[in-house]
C-alpha cells in the first residue's frame, strides 16, 4: 500500500533503444495510436485491463488503465501523453506506486528501419521497487514484444492506425 503524502523512496532513470524493421512514420503512427483495446499487447497470461482513451486535442491524449482482477499492476494508472510528430512523444504516467516519465524519440536508419530511443524516469512512492537492471529488463522486454508486433503489422500490410 502506498505511503501517505508524496514521499519518493527511489528514483531510477534508464535508456532503452530498439531497432524496428518498419518506416519511421509507420512506427510513430503505430506507437501513438492509443486505443481502448491496447490490452491486446499484454504479455501472455496477463490479466486484461480496461482502457479509456480521451483525445483532448490533436497533440494531447489521456489514457486511463483500470485493473479490477487482482493483477500485479496498480488498480488505476493515468497516462498524460503529449504528441510531437513526426518523431517524438512524451508520457507522464501516474499510478498508486510510482510516477513515470518517458521521452520517446524515433530516428530513421533507412527507408524501412527505425530506431526507437526511450528515456525512462520512475519515481517510486512505495518502499518496494525494482532495481535499475530489473526496470531496464522489464522495459526492454515490453518494447521487444511491441517491436515484433509493429514489424508483423507492417509486413502484413495492416494500417498503423485503426
Amino acid at each position: 500500500m502506498p505511503q501517505r503524502g508524496h514521499r519518493v523512496f527511489g528514483t531510477t532513470t534508464i535508456r532503452v533503444s530498439k531497432v524496428v524493421n518498419a518506416p519511421l512514420r509507420y512506427v510513430y503512427d503505430w506507437c501513438t495510436d492509443y486505443r481502448a483495446d491496447d490490452w491486446r499487447l499484454r504479455r501472455k497470461g496477463a490479466i486484461k485491463p480496461t482502457f479509456r482513451v480521451l483525445r483532448v486535442s490533436p497533440h494531447r491524449v489521456i489514457r486511463i488503465r483500470l485493473n479490477s482482477n487482482g493483477s500485479e499492476d496498480p488498480d488505476i494508472a493515468i497516462d498524460l501523453v503529449r504528441l510531437d510528430p513526426p518523431s517524438d512523444w512524451h508520457t507522464d504516467q501516474i499510478d498508486e506506486a510510482d510516477r513515470m516519465a518517458i521521452d520517446y524519440h524515433l530516428d530513421m536508419l533507412g527507408p524501412r528501419k527505425t530506431r526507437l530511443e526511450m528515456l525512462v524516469t520512475e519515481r517510486w512512492v512505495t518502499r518496494d521497487f525494482p532495481t535499475r537492471t530489473e526496470l531496464r529488463k522489464r522495459v526492454s522486454d515490453t518494447w521487444g514484444r511491441f517491436s515484433k508486433a509493429i514489424e508483423q503489422s507492417y509486413r502484413s500490410g495492416a494500417p498503423a492506425r485503426d
